[in-house]
């Protein structure tokens, strides 16, 4: 069993290379904000901090969607891909109402925030419930963004909405054969309110949801260019390796070769971790060799611990203890009355088959970068399912409040709940 896991850091201890913290966002608000829908979001609304009671989830436009002036889109969405494809579908949907191609998105999973708390005040990503529980959500915001966008377009041709209409990426004026691109208005339609009321293309009219179109994601992951967390890089950054326990339950106890593995090329430091050891370096190739080498005694766990796992634990036991067992076993899935037509069978053939233990690995070496940043504030680039719950949590562990811990979501390589917490 391969107990080595590779983690991300960077470290403080060189303040005099820490990298200017400006955001995507930041950037595009103060060079091309007025190109953008989404300059006229204020910053301070999307943060966990405040109060869900004060935005109705997914009702606000600039939250979600950036309109740039080539006319392509940048959409925030409330939830992570990790391969089941909802950065297309959300396309999809959102694209179907704004009437915008998929193709010509870009969808990346939102920051912590009240706008994007759209189950129910809450969100993460799992259990097939993105698309089910955002659907009607999200088709209204797209189609908000076109009122808006329509609105605009008749204040600038000084002709009434109702003339108008759009096709993908314009609004038309049929009667003059004008045209506007989505990215000339954009600036203009940031600047109005969101409507309540904008309708709805009708299910007979669909052009994409329900309709096959290709993964947008398909090309930048099968050329290797698709970005996950352990291929992010910050200025001046640390690496580490991780080695775990060799079964649950056991923590690190004496280290006989520390101070030799301290000396070795590169190496910063030595960390004993809640069931794990840990050395960064200034690479990680360094930092792996050097945890491989660490010769650590691991402490057994107590007998009566939650977590701990048996010293002869064997999956070949398990199976014996189980066929042991007395009763009828547990039923995964009954189907019409098995027993009644084996008792009438002229011939019973009876088999066991088992399954061993399989792990719920991604398809992605899980890994995190940290950075702190100047003004005490913290970045977090990692994998996860619930960006709000990942926020919390890095606060209380970094003694921070939650408004000051920044949360990427990156793509992730599959989740089977280990994103989660």
């Amino acid at each position: 069993m391969n107990a080595i896991r590779s983690r991300v850091f960077d470290l403080d201890e060189f303040p005099e290379r820490s990298p200017v913290n400006l955001s995507r966002r930041g950037f595009l608000g103060a060079s091309l904000g007025a190109l953008v829908l989404g300059m006229a979001l204020p910053g301070a609304v999307a943060r966990a901090g405040d109060a869900a009671a004060e935005v109705t989830p997914g009702t606000r436009v600039p939250a979600f969607l950036e309109i740039r002036p080539d006319g392509t889109v940048l959409l925030r969405i409330p939830f992570v891909e990790g391969g089941q494809g909802v950065a297309t579908a959300f396309a999809q949907i959102v694209g179907e109402e704004l009437d915008v191609e998929p193709a010509s998105f870009t969808v990346e999973c939102a920051p912590p925030g009240a706008d994007y708390l759209v189950m129910g005040g809450q969100r993460f990503t799992g259990g097939s419930f993105s698309v089910r529980s955002s659907y009607e959500t999200m088709r209204k915001l797209g189609a908000s963004a076109r009122q808006m966008l329509l609105q605009a377009a008749a204040a600038r041709l000084g002709a009434p909405a109702t003339e108008l209409s759009t096709e993908p990426g314009r609004v038309l004026h049929a009667t003059s054969g004008r045209t506007i691109a989505y990215g000339d208005l954009a600036a203009d339609a940031a600047a109005l309110p969101v409507p309540g009321d904008a309708p709805l293309r009708a299910e007979a009219d669909f052009r994409w949801i329900g309709k096959p179109v290709p993964r947008i994601d398909a090309r930048a992951k099968s050329t290797g260019k698709a970005v996950y967390a352990i291929d992010i890089r910050v200025e001046g950054m640390l690496h580490a390796a991780v080695q775990h326990a060799p079964r649950l339950g056991a923590e690190p106890g004496a280290i006989a070769n520390q101070a030799e593995v301290e000396a070795m090329p590169g190496v910063h430091s030595v960390h004993r971790l809640p069931g794990a050891v840990a050395v960064v370096a200034d690479r990680w190739w360094r930092a792996r060799r050097a945890v491989e080498t660490l010769e650590v005694a691991w402490t057994e766990p107590a007998p009566d611990a939650a977590t701990a796992m048996p010293a002869d634990f064997s999956t070949a036991a398990l199976r014996s203890t189980l066929e042991a067992a007395p009763g009828p076993g547990v039923d995964a899935e009954v189907e019409g009355d098995a027993a009644a037509a084996l008792a009438k069978a002229a011939r019973v053939v009876e088999a066991v088959y088992d399954a061993p233990f399989l792990a719920h690995g991604q398809l992605e070496p899980p890994s995190a970068l940290a950075r702190w940043n100047e003004d005490g504030t913290l970045d977090l680039w990692v994998p996860n399912q619930a960006p709000e719950v990942f926020q919390s949590a890095a606060a209380q562990v970094a003694g921070l409040e939650p408004e000051q811990v920044r949360i990427h979501s990156p793509m992730v390589g599959g989740f089977f709940g280990r994103h989660f917490s």
